[in-house]
């Protein structure tokens, strides 16, 4: 009996062992298995507060962005190693401070990963500088894969960042690395609206065989700021010498956003949901009017054509009889007969109106923090009431006068059905939704970030600030073609004028963008057009695989997939064809755009290589 159990169970050990070596050979063979295509985050022992808050930041972005990503642990790097994670994963992101202590071994398989596997990688201020005993490394252990002395103490010996800035060589570096046109100024250093030229932390750093594409002017030379590191294996090691979360937390998302977008699709080709209608570029153009004021320049701009239902703007009122106090009858007066009302019937078919704060525009903007909870309601509901009263529309939109928006007032615009409002924070980037210190605006409603051209915002600001007419019209069409190039969504704001600069400025404007949405490339909608799709993008569940040059996509959105575009990287010259469903494709540079043209609810979508 002894003995047939023994037989037993050396047959079951030969079987196992068979089918663990078919696994292993189908796993490795020569044929290219199937594959999830995805992004590993190392992050898997993110602990403290910071470091989890740094973990969401990335996480938002990734998934605003549509990228598909897993978070993984140093663990996993040991168990599976450089080829086991690259079979895995097609690109690493290595964010600060969570993994600024690591192991050698970690890094020997990053190195590993990037430089023998082909892998590319990027590396966020401050990776391997301490051992996990928390005593400082005599060297980052990665220093030589990246090609950077990075963490390098200051003068004074403290190992501590430094308040630099972040200068480009010139203006179409800082537009390939996604830096929106206005946000670098004349010395191509980065920029923002009142402030001119940032400051941004870095560590001192020594270029040691990388290639320097963005970096900081000290008194001993230039520090790198970004850098690249390119292997004949075809890896890449990509290193942001800044504390990226950071500013995110801050209220500057541009600066997160436009290195993680360029890494992913420029370096490491990440396949991705385009978080725009169509995969198209998008731009709103955001009317303030503020009080009564502005009639007569209303006047000369309707009278100019400068209104066009074909670019529909989003138009913010603030709809009370007065401005500065209660009573001074300086306000825009929407439900007056002789005063708004007539104005607000013609504007109301030129695009979508929206509330600009409450009832008086700077008595609103100055007293919001001091008005009782109730006053402040009762404000903005009169101004609300007053504008759907005479458009018979619901508003859905909003801004703050002055830009003045704590996050505490979103629980009031979520409850009168708000979607989309302006934000004078992120300047230059992409509806998002804000965080601000520890603070996170919320998930219903999308901030729409101001773009602005260097210190100035409003075409009026400009006007005043004599920056000369040709300039502003390069701005706008370099925006546009931004927005286009880039497939992003991009917002300005100014209020009506009359002078003949700011009407110059928006027909230069008009001009540009009605050229490019006739050619498919860009489309001009209201604020809360783009927030509809983005809510319903963010439904959006989706994986894809690959297998040798194929690749099979698999989506579902419980409210719909139309114009749901997913890109993919094919390579320039290549010939596919995409079937499984209703959509339709271009090529551009290499890439793939599919965009759904049904609205099913799944569909899955097989992309053959010819």
């Amino acid at each position: 009996m002894r003995q047939k159990k023994l037989t037993y169970s050396l047959v079951a050990v030969a079987i196992s062992s068979i089918l663990l070596a078919g696994t292993l050979f189908l796993h490795f063979s020569w044929a290219e298995p199937t594959k999830v295509v995805r992004i590993g985050i190392l992050a898997g022992e993110a602990q403290s507060e910071k470091q989890k808050l740094i973990l969401a930041v990335y996480e938002q972005l990734l998934n605003e962005e549509g990228f598909l990503y897993k978070v993984i642990s140093p663990a996993e790097l040991e168990i599976f190693g450089a080829e086991g994670i690259k079979s895995r994963y097609e690109t690493l992101v290595i964010p600060e401070n969570i993994n600024a202590a690591m192991r050698p071994e970690i890094a020997e398989i990053i190195k590993s990963y990037v430089k023998d596997q082909g892998g590319s990688a990027l590396f966020v201020l401050d990776p391997a500088t301490i051992t996990t005993g928390g005593e400082p490394q005599p060297a980052p252990l990665l220093a030589d894969l990246i090609g950077v002395r990075y963490c390098l103490p200051l003068a004074n010996g403290k190992l501590a960042t430094y308040p630099g800035y972040w200068y480009f060589p010139n203006a179409d570096k800082g537009r390939e690395w996604g830096i929106t046109p206005g946000r670098l100024d004349k010395d191509h250093a980065v920029c923002t609206y009142t402030y001119g030229k940032l400051k941004y932390e870095h560590f001192r750093a020594v270029n040691t065989g990388a290639s320097v594409l963005a970096f900081d002017r000290s008194e001993s030379g230039e520090v790198p700021v970004i850098t690249e590191r390119r292997y004949d294996s075809g890896g890449t090691a990509v290193y942001a010498n800044m504390p990226l979360a950071k500013y995110k937390i801050r209220s500057d998302d541009l600066v997160p956003r436009s290195v993680l977008r360029t890494f992913l699709i420029k370096y490491a080709k990440m396949p991705r949901l385009v978080n725009s209608p169509a995969g198209e570029g998008g731009m709103v153009f955001n009317l303030h009017i503020c009080s009564g004021a502005y009639f007569r320049a209303l006047t000369v701009m309707m009278m100019q054509g400068l209104f066009n239902s074909e670019l529909p703007f989003s138009i913010h009122i603030t709809a009370g009889p007065d401005t500065y106090k209660l009573g001074d009858s300086m306000g825009f007066y929407a439900e007056s007969l002789y005063r708004g009302q007539p104005v607000l019937e013609a504007l109301k078919d030129y695009g979508e109106i929206g509330a600009h704060g409450g009832w008086a525009h700077n008595f609103f903007a100055y007293n919001m923090q001091y008005l009782p909870q109730e006053k402040l309601n009762e404000l903005v509901d009169w101004n609300f009431n007053a504008l759907e009263s005479v458009t018979g529309r619901k508003v859905i939109e909003y801004s703050a006068p002055g830009g003045n928006h704590p996050f505490w007032f979103n629980s009031k615009l979520e409850e009168l059905g708000v979607k989309a409002y302006y934000w004078t924070g992120d300047t230059g980037s992409s509806p998002t939704h804000p965080r601000l210190d520890n603070k996170y605006a919320n998930d219903s409603m999308w901030a729409f970030p101001i773009t602005p051209y260097r210190q100035h915002a409003s075409l009026e600001e400009m006007d005043r600030g004599h920056v000369p007419e040709e300039e502003v019209s390069q701005w706008m069409n370099d925006l546009i073609d931004f927005a286009g190039k880039e497939r992003v969504i991009r917002m300005i704001y100014t209020h009506p004028s009359d002078r003949r600069f700011c009407l110059e400025a928006i027909r230069a404007f008009e001009d540009k963008a009605l050229a490019e949405q006739s050619a498919g490339r860009v489309r001009v909608a209201p604020m809360s057009q783009f927030a509809d799709f983005l809510s319903r993008y963010s439904k959006t569940r989706w994986e894809i695989k690959r297998e040798g040059q194929d690749y099979s996509v698999e989506l579902e959105n419980p409210d719909g997939l139309a114009d749901i575009t997913v890109a993919v990287f094919v390579g320039e010259g290549s010939s596919n064809i995409v079937t499984g469903g209703d959509a339709k494709t271009v090529e551009e540079d290499g890439w793939l755009y599919i965009t759904v043209a049904s609205n099913d609810q799944k569909m899955k979508l097989e992309i053959n290589h010819l």
